[in-house]
């Protein structure tokens, strides 16, 4: 499972994941980005939603198209609904769900104490 955002870091995830490791499926998830403006604003957020949605698709899409040009093929893009929280908690909800082999996910750009919390949070999912 390799979990992806909008940013460049989630491209060099995919061609980092394809030349190094080899599964029998992989999926790529994205939790698109949403917030309810205000519940009165039924047509205004039902149209961002959907433009969040749109958006969400449209990247997984282009960074499936990477991983298959750097020979990874790509098998179930998943999309999640930021519904309940933080991306973090959503994806663990998932990876919990499906339990997959391996979770390759990017550190964002991080780096030094950040990137080493990152790793105490990915030691955490990999143990669940």
């Amino acid at each position: 499972m390799i979990c992806i955002d909008a940013s460049e870091h989630s491209t060099r995830v995919v061609e980092w994941t394809a030349k190094h490791l080899r599964a029998d499926k992989v999926t790529m998830v994205h939790v698109y980005n949403y917030q309810m403006v205000h519940p009165s604003l039924t047509d205004v957020d039902r149209a961002r939603r959907e433009h969040a949605i749109q958006v969400g698709k449209d990247l997984l899409n282009q960074l499936s198209h990477k991983a298959s040009v750097a020979g990874m093929k790509v098998d179930e893009l998943k999309l999640l609904a930021p519904d309940e929280g933080a991306a973090k908690y959503i994806i663990l909800k998932y990876v919990q769900k499906v339990r997959p082999t391996v979770l390759v996910c990017g550190t964002r750009g991080d780096s030094g104490f950040p990137r080493f919390l990152s790793f105490w949070v990915e030691i955490y999912v990999v143990n669940l």
